[in-house]
């Protein structure tokens, strides 16, 4: 990503001129599909919730969860929100804070932690979801909320690092630090539909955006300038 050109140019005072940024794209598995038998089957299987706020990445404090369980608390408690919470991935270094806060937070009972979920699986975890939270405090890229964006989902996402780059107007931004204004993001594509239909349309426009090929051709015109000048 550029914020990551920017971050190797800054800190490790790497040339500009030797940086060039290639975008990478979300697995082609990742797509729009129907809510039929197929995504019940799964829902039901899993004991998902009807509804549901999805996040997708590994279970560690750079992932900034805590903030997402305390912004999820809020909802429930200010705007009487019902709505799931589900977390898909392996668990990291120091995730037993996390699930300290989840039972501090009294939300044993709404929130469902998933573990590590296979492609397949993971296209109907995006489809079925309401959104996808990803409160990140750093990325270098940020595939989760590009794959959430392919398969229709619409996206609120943390306004820091190469996120906003990734995201662009295609999704909710919000402070990572500040968890009211996650809640608010959260509380509104949860309940203004007008607004989830125009950032389902926004994402999967901005998803087709980035693809293999371009990435295979951007890659290979490097080599082809580097063989160029040598």
């Amino acid at each position: 990503s550029q914020s990551t050109r920017d971050d190797l140019i800054g800190m490790l005072g790497a040339p500009p001129e030797k940086i060039t940024v290639v975008y990478e794209a979300a697995d082609p598995v990742y797509r729009p599909i129907p809510r039929e038998e197929a995504l019940a089957s799964y829902k039901d299987k899993h004991l998902l919730p009807e509804e549901f706020i999805l996040f997708v990445s590994t279970i560690e404090p750079r992932k900034n969860i805590t903030a997402l369980l305390r912004a999820y608390a809020l909802l429930r408690e200010r705007y009487r929100v019902t709505t799931g919470l589900v977390l898909a991935g392996g668990v990291g270094w120091q995730s037993e804070q996390i699930f300290e806060e989840v039972e501090q937070l009294d939300l044993t009972d709404h929130v469902t932690f998933l573990g590590r979920v296979n492609n397949g699986d993971l296209l109907y975890l995006y489809n079925l979801a309401r959104c996808l939270a990803h409160p990140a405090l750093y990325e270098g890229f940020g595939l989760t909320p590009l794959e959430a964006m392919a398969s229709g989902t619409p996206v609120v996402v943390s306004n820091v690092s190469s996120l906003p780059e990734v995201v662009g107007d295609a999704g909710l931004l919000v402070d990572p630090n500040d968890v009211e204004d996650l809640a608010v993001a959260l509380q509104r594509v949860l309940t203004d539909d007008a607004l989830h239909a125009t950032l389902r349309e926004k994402g999967l426009a901005r998803a087709s955006v980035f693809s293999w090929q371009r990435a295979a051709q951007e890659t290979m015109a490097i080599y082809q300038r580097a063989l160029s000048t040598n």
